[in-house]
């Protein structure tokens, strides 16, 4: 119940109105894994693309402290008042918040899992080497934006042995980078538009 309350607070203070778009630029920072991150610069492209098409949508820009800089450098070139940055204390918070969105887009991360917990109604997920059949949305429909370069071959980069992503920095950032701005506008819009 707190988080439930802080989640409406958090509306209500912003005043927040209309399909909520959750957004989640990071990921998590063990071994190589910063390196499934969807690169920072065609996050700019998408959400100024997105703000200016949606002018009234909000869009909630989700993460921890360790993004902060990110986020920031998100916000400010992209500069619109529909970024908000969402500073929870705890996931529970996040999840409560989540529960109102009516799309989230990421990357495969704890935040993709928790919003297929709380049934983001639109959840859309950026294919990086990291995802396949065994960590795929639990129990949530979501739409794939899928990377041309990795094309089925999740496995051959990414096995949960304790090893890193398979590849040299260079080939994994061409990898995500291989995935188009407009690719995932496309499916963003569709979201937004039936939410």
């Amino acid at each position: 119940k707190p988080e439930i309350d802080w989640a409406s607070e958090f509306i209500r203070a912003n005043n927040l109105a209309g399909p909520l778009v959750g957004v989640h630029a990071g990921s998590g920072g063990t071994k190589n894994l910063t390196l499934k991150r969807w690169p920072l610069e065609r996050y700019i492209e998408l959400l100024s693309q997105a703000t200016a098409a949606f002018p009234t949508v909000p869009f909630l820009l989700f993460g921890g402290p360790d993004e902060d800089a990110d986020l920031e450098q998100l916000q400010a070139k992209v500069n619109s008042r529909s970024l908000i940055r969402v500073r929870s204390r705890s996931l529970r918070q996040a999840a409560a918040l989540m529960q109102r969105c009516h799309v989230f887009l990421g990357v495969d991360t704890a935040l993709m899992h928790v919003a297929a917990a709380v049934k983001v109604p639109k959840h859309i997920v950026i294919e990086a080497p990291t995802l396949n059949k065994t960590n795929e949305p639990y129990g949530n429909p979501y739409t794939l934006v899928p990377n041309p370069v990795i094309a089925g071959r999740n496995l051959d980069y990414y096995r949960y042995d304790g090893a890193g992503i398979k590849g040299t920095r260079e080939e994994l950032l061409r990898c995500m980078s291989s995935i188009t701005a407009q690719s995932v506008f496309d499916r963003l819009e569709h979201a937004i538009r039936q939410a």
